[in-house]
């Protein structure tokens, strides 16, 4: 049981910060297995533990706690400390906050700093920039901004399409899947007005193809759609 506890504690801040990070989306290019997840968990645990301890001990110095807690300056005393489920709540309730900035930080600006070095090193190479994201998925469907797209398959382009507002995408390490709303809408929309394609995303392994239409167009023709419909349509009946 000690060991369990003070296993706990050694890895406890490291899996928190992944988990953040996964949350924030800087996900892998690939599942990490149970070796790698405990040593890439192990990596994160001494910033965020430090500062956590930091943290621990300066609240402790505060008139109302003096006497009740020991101060923690060793990784010896972490591991007795580990013993008292006092410490467990506090050392978790720290971690969770601590973990959280310190992640934000990282995917704020630490990545983008990262990011930016290796590309120079990339560039001086002869090799291509890396994206923003991980996967060609998410650089694509994964940000925050209305899509319009068209569905259908590369051996058959003359077949059935289905065309719609992007509601929700999948993320990473799911089945590639999207969810359509205003699909009869936007069909008639796209063909009427002929909306030019903005960009194609292509899965040459499943033979699906994905065309993105121009966004700022398709703004600009909804409001008189909506109108033609209601004149179609006529006055509603009371």
């Amino acid at each position: 049981m000690d060991n369990f506890l003070s296993t706990l504690v050694f890895l406890l801040p490291g899996v928190l910060v992944y988990f953040w990070l996964q949350s924030f989306g800087l996900n892998p290019v690939a599942k990490h297995s149970p070796i790698e997840f405990t040593a890439i968990a192990a990596l994160f645990w001494l910033p965020v533990s430090f500062i956590t301890l930091a943290l621990y001990n300066l609240i402790i110095k505060i008139p109302y706690f003096v006497g009740k807690a020991n101060g923690i300056w060793t990784i010896a005393e972490l591991k007795d400390a580990s013993a008292s489920f006092t410490f467990l709540l506090a050392f978790l309730f720290l971690s969770i906050i601590v973990s959280f900035v310190v992640s934000s930080i990282w995917v704020k600006w630490g990545f983008k700093l990262q990011q930016g070095i290796i590309n120079w090193v990339r560039v001086k190479q002869g090799i291509a920039k890396f994206s923003s994201t991980t996967s060609v998925w998410d650089e694509v469907f994964g940000k925050h901004e209305s899509q319009v797209v068209e569905i259908g398959r590369l051996d058959k382009p003359d077949n059935i399409t289905i065309t719609g507002t992007i509601l929700k995408a999948s993320r990473t390490f799911e089945a590639e899947r999207l969810c359509l709303n205003d699909v009869g809408f936007m069909t008639e929309l796209v063909r009427e007005y002929d909306i030019p394609i903005d960009k194609v995303f292509v899965d040459t392994k499943a033979g699906l193809y994905i065309k993105i239409y121009d966004i700022d167009l398709i703004r600009k023709y909804i409001p008189i759609k909506e109108e033609k419909l209601k004149v179609s349509l006529g006055p509603e009946e009371s």
